[in-house]
């Protein structure tokens, strides 16, 4: 299984409509020349303390790059998701991945800054995406429980916009109940910290996880019986070693 994933989703190389498209939506977001108030609801910023930055800037710096995208869409083709959990639709981008990879599937995506969802409203009008995605506008803790509710099961988790342990490690855990042997969960910047290395190290542990992939920027949790305990790999490409960018300096 792994190795039919470290192929299909991470060495494929194929071109896809969906890269252009985010292409495209990434140089009408840099060209755009708003401001949107922030709001520090998980861990701060690394890249701006302002309490206003400018559209232009928070598309550049935190929306999804190109690369972690386009293996996302990817995940999501290899899942074959039908129904999918975002935690963390910044203005859209990484979303289109996701809804790209089968417009028919259920995609479900929440976002806690109500200006900032009204940039992703736009991508998405943009993009012409389908009913099949729902936006939701409140926190994490307000709003994940309450939509996996509504839900039979959890195909594909994607955490992000929220870099804090414990928190992180509570989304997956209230999202157990709701994952089957199929489920894969993708947390984003398990190395962004020292809590968030915590983080992972304690998802990986979860008795439901049976292998993980650490790609640097995502780490990746499945939970098909009969892996061995020993399946947790790192598979980090050259350029993003952590000792190449500083971080443990």
């Amino acid at each position: 299984m792994l190795a039919d994933f470290v192929e299909k989703v991470v060495r494929d190389r194929r071109p896809y409509h969906i890269y252009e498209l985010t292409a495209q939506l990434r140089e009408y977001w840099k060209n755009h020349p708003g401001e949107v108030t922030t709001l520090e609801l998980g861990a701060p910023s690394k890249v701006s303390s302002a309490n206003r930055r400018k559209i232009s800037e928070l598309v550049k710096h935190s929306a999804i790059s190109p690369d972690c995208g386009r293996i996302l869409f990817r995940l999501a083709l290899w899942s074959e998701a039908e129904t999918i959990v975002e935690l963390g639709t910044n203005a859209g981008i990484s979303t289109l991945y996701l809804h790209y990879a089968d417009r028919r599937a259920q995609l479900h995506t929440i976002e806690g800054n109500p200006e900032v969802a009204g940039l992703a409203r736009k991508t998405f009008e943009i993009a012409r995406c389908r009913a099949s995605l729902h936006q939701y506008v409140g926190t994490f803790e307000e709003l994940l429980q309450p939509v996996l509710d509504e839900l039979d099961r959890v195909d594909l988790l994607f955490v992000d916009g929220d870099h804090r342990y414990p928190q992180a490690v509570e989304y997956v855990k209230n999202a157990l109940p709701k994952l089957h042997a199929g489920s894969v969960v993708v947390v984003a910047d398990i190395h962004w910290s020292e809590g968030m290395e915590r983080a992972w190290a304690e998802l990986i542990g979860l008795p439901e996880v049976t292998a993980s992939l650490d790609l640097y920027h995502f780490g990746i949790l499945f939970f098909k019986p009969g892996m061995t305990p020993d399946q947790h790999l790192t598979l980090v490409n050259t350029r993003w070693k952590p000792w190449r960018v500083g971080f443990f300096s």
